[in-house]
């Protein structure tokens, strides 16, 4: 083997890599790439040269040699993969039953069809003061880039002037189309919004103001942006009221749904309520039809409830009456004795409910206690450890194919522990805070929206690296995919079992993530202030 001061040169590594060298030399390659850092990242460079090679031959338009090119064969799938796809169809299938169809039940026992929400608010028209300037940025951005996309796929059939002017003079004349005109009453209060008692709106009236009362009636949906808002008129749809204050007292043909600190209710909805607020009053004369479910911080129910009930509430007390069931979950539970519930009471909270002699129950009150903390006898909390890991271990496959000069460099970086901490202890709180910054202008939207979906997922992939780094230190180097997964399942665990620790593993959950983000940010930095290569040749 050809050495230099110590080390063996970058042919030996090549040859090394190709499987090209006899057994015996190829051993003494292996020992020495663990005891020389050195030689190891050498190594590391080479094959990272070596993917980026054959992706670029492969990009050419020239013919290439199938045996350059081509994967190596394999009689069987590769285990990663079927890891991977198992992992995945468990997670998938718990995410489903745990969460989604719960969570689906739920929302259609409170009376949400196909007519969604976000049907409501992005189809029915503007909502806020700069939706319309906003609106107008997203379609010039998506027929931007949609041009941009078309001109780059046909750049090699292009060969004259007259058809990029023809393409882009199209696109122009795309973004001067009019805008179609939305179904609907908006109102902009300039401070306030008001209603007058006598008038009808015959369609939806969609309203943003400081202050809003609508003492007229209005004949479709009722959606509000505003800190306060007072309805004592009729409206024959739904009302969506988000801001501080809410206060319904005419009735309401449709469903009622609210977003706002405090919510009074003093009328009768046909349909169904829902409400997340911090503080809710439904009085004697609330009436509500159908289902009632409650996000608040402390509630008084002393209407008429015609269906079920789904409260997850801090603090309720119960001085109505329900048709049908109820589902309650909550600090504290409070029936007083001119409650009737007809149907089956479902309680899980932290203390008793206290329950008054005088209430008309349908049943007894189902209490489970809560426990407050990790319960490590359950066998479900250990399934989901090992789904958690085979989230990781996945997310991780992924970016070891698709990226592995970047991936390596990452886990590489992890070893500057010092200077990775620091880094990242700064970027994980400064990033999130700069990013919604960005956000609170209609333009910065298009930067920070992208900014913090990266730094999400740069955060989760934070454990990543650090858990090949820990991997490589614990079973040593090695060279090629297949070892660096090995590494990487083990330091995945690893991290996994230091997380399911009492006390000590959020804490050390928030330092291996600013552990992994800073190592990201480091390589980053690197990259970007790094010289072009072809730099010095041309200054030269």
């Amino acid at each position: 083997m050809n050495h230099s001061d110590g080390h063996f040169d970058e042919m030996t590594g090549l040859l090394y890599l190709e499987g090209q060298l006899d057994p015996g030399r190829a051993s003494e390659v292996s020992a020495h790439l663990g005891s020389c850092v050195p030689c190891r990242e050498i190594v590391h460079a080479l094959e990272t040269e070596g993917v980026w090679l054959r992706e670029a031959l492969a990009a050419e338009d020239e013919s290439i040699p199938a045996r350059v090119i081509a994967a190596p064969e394999r009689g069987t799938a590769h285990w990663g993969w079927i890891a991977a796809f198992a992992l995945g169809t468990g997670g998938a299938y718990t995410l489903w039953s745990s969460f989604v169809e719960p969570w689906l039940t739920q929302a259609s026992q409170a009376g949400f069809t196909q007519g969604n929400l976000l049907t409501m608010l992005f189809f029915t028209g503007a909502f806020w003061k700069g939706w319309d300037a906003m609106r107008s940025l997203t379609e010039f951005m998506a027929v931007a880039t949609l041009g941009t996309l078309v001109i780059w796929l046909l750049r090699k059939q292009w060969q004259r002037f007259t058809a990029i002017a023809f393409v882009m003079g199209a696109l122009v004349g795309a973004l001067a189309l009019p805008q179609p005109v939305a179904a609907a009453d908006v109102q902009h209060g300039n401070p306030g919004y008001t209603l007058p008692a006598g008038q009808e709106v015959k369609t939806d009236l969609i309203v943003a103001a400081e202050r809003t009362r609508i003492d007229g009636d209005v004949d479709g949906d009722l959606i509000v942006f505003s800190d306060s808002l007072i309805v004592n008129g009729h409206v024959k749809g739904d009302i969506l009221a988000f801001g501080a204050e809410v206060r319904v007292n005419g009735p309401v043909d449709g469903n009622v749904r609210v977003w706002c600190q405090s919510f009074a209710l003093d009328s009768a909805v046909a349909r169904n309520a829902m409400a997340w607020t911090g503080a809710s009053d439904f009085n004697e004369k609330s009436r509500v039809g159908g289902t009632l479910t409650l996000f608040s911080g402390a509630t008084e129910l002393d209407g008429k409830i015609g269906g079920d009930l789904l409260a997850y509430a801090g603090d309720l007390s119960i001085g109505g009456s329900l048709g049908h069931d109820a589902a309650i979950r909550g600090g504290k539970l409070n029936v007083g004795p001119n409650a009737e519930i007809a149907g089956q009471t479902k309680y899980k909270g932290d203390h008793e409910p206290e329950v008054s002699p005088g209430a008309k129950l349908g049943s007894p009150i189902q209490f489970t206690l809560v426990k407050r903390g990790t319960d490590y006898t359950r066998g479900r909390y250990y399934w989901h450890q090992i789904l958690y890991w085979g989230a990781g271990f996945l997310l991780g496959l992924v970016m070891l194919l698709v990226m592995p000069g970047f991936f390596f460099d990452v886990a590489q970086a992890c070893k500057r522990v010092g200077p990775a901490v620091g880094f990242g202890a700064l970027f994980l709180f400064a990033t999130p805070i700069a990013a919604i910054i960005v956000c609170a202008t209609i333009v910065g939207l298009s930067v920070g929206l992208p900014v913090l979906l990266f730094y999400g997922i740069a955060v989760y992939a934070a454990k990543i690296f650090v858990g090949a780094w820990l991997g490589e230190q614990l079973l040593g180097p090695g060279v090629g995919v297949g070892p660096a997964l090995g590494r990487l399942a083990l330091g995945l665990a690893i991290l996994r079992g230091i997380r399911m620790l009492p006390y000590a593993g959020p804490l050390a959950g928030l330092i291996i993530a600013m552990w992994g983000f800073g190592a990201l940010v480091l390589v980053l930095h690197r990259r970007i202030s790094a010289p072009p290569a072809g730099g010095s040749l041309s200054a030269a």
